[in-house]
């Protein structure tokens, strides 16, 4: 109901411009009032909206782009599509590049060109503008890519790739771009975890003990150890008892951090000797 009472306003003001014309920049700066306003829309297309402002649902949110290119304003805000049929009614003609005497013209440039940046990290873009003091409007495709400050610090949001652009507010058709980059932050590989035991192998008479010590490295969280073949125990600090009876077998040392690392010692029990130690005894007869 609003935008065809603003259409019903509009016809009674009789607001239908010629479309035919060309103007500069600096024609449209010439007219940078409320109750005489031209500005720039679509890039190449003036338009008078002094007629306009009175009934514009936002209030005086236009007058601020009189005299300007408010090109990336109004994309910057959602319009119905009547209200962007309206459009059509104000239009008096088209800006034209032809730069008039002694005016010279907005040139624009955008540092860094190409940039990378991880999740929640940040870029600061530089916008260098020559012939113009009116800074520039920055925009981010995909938007979901990022966010960027009014001072172009762009912050990452977004695993994949896009541009960060950059919009003279005085002239619209002068841009720059640069190509952005964001991947995900990756956590820096573990250090492998290595297990040694000493001895590598031992040979013990039933019963007997031996210490195995086993050296870890990337890590603090010691080991676990164990026995196969039934040639003995051993303790949890690493002291071994031989069994009672001979045979072969392992002891293994594993990683308490990583139970896929491990270290093995051959181990072999032998009988305990049961020769007499020293000189044999006499003999007595009787």
């Amino acid at each position: 109901m609003k935008h065809l009472l603003t259409v019903v306003a509009l016809l009674a003001t009789g607001v239908v411009q010629a479309q035919t014309s060309t103007y500069t920049l600096a024609d449209v700066a010439l007219h940078a009032t409320t109750a005489n306003c031209w500005m720039v829309l679509n890039t190449t297309e003036v338009y008078d909206v002094s007629n306009y402002i009175s009934v514009h649902p936002g209030g005086t949110a236009m007058v601020p782009y009189c005299g300007k290119d408010g090109t990336q304003a109004f994309n910057n805000v959602h319009h119905s599509a009547s209200a962007v049929a309206l459009e059509s009614s104000y239009l008096i003609g088209t800006l034209t590049a032809v730069t008039p005497p002694g005016v010279l013209p907005v040139s624009l440039a955008l540092a860094p060109t190409n940039a990378s940046a991880l999740i929640g990290g940040t870029v600061q873009f530089t916008a260098s503008v020559s012939n113009s003091t009116q800074g520039v409007a920055w925009n981010i495709a995909p938007p979901t890519l990022g966010t960027i400050s009014a001072s172009g610090l762009f912050t990452a949001t977004t695993v994949g790739g896009g541009t960060v652009t950059a919009t003279s507010m005085q002239d619209g058709s002068k841009s720059a771009s640069a190509v952005v980059t964001v991947t995900a932050v990756t956590a820096p590989a573990p250090h492998s975890i290595a297990v040694a035991i000493n001895p590598s192998a031992l040979t013990l008479a039933e019963g007997h003990k031996a210490q195995f010590r086993a050296t870890l490295s990337n890590s603090g969280s010691g080991v676990k150890w164990s026995t196969a073949g039934a040639v003995g125990t051993i303790t949890a600090n690493g002291l071994f008892t031989g069994g009672s009876t001979t045979g072969t077998g392992t002891v293994t040392a594993t990683a308490v951090d990583d139970p896929t690392k491990s270290a093995v010692a051959e181990v072999t029990i032998t009988a305990t000797s049961c020769a007499p130690q020293g000189h044999p005894p006499q003999r007595t007869d009787d």
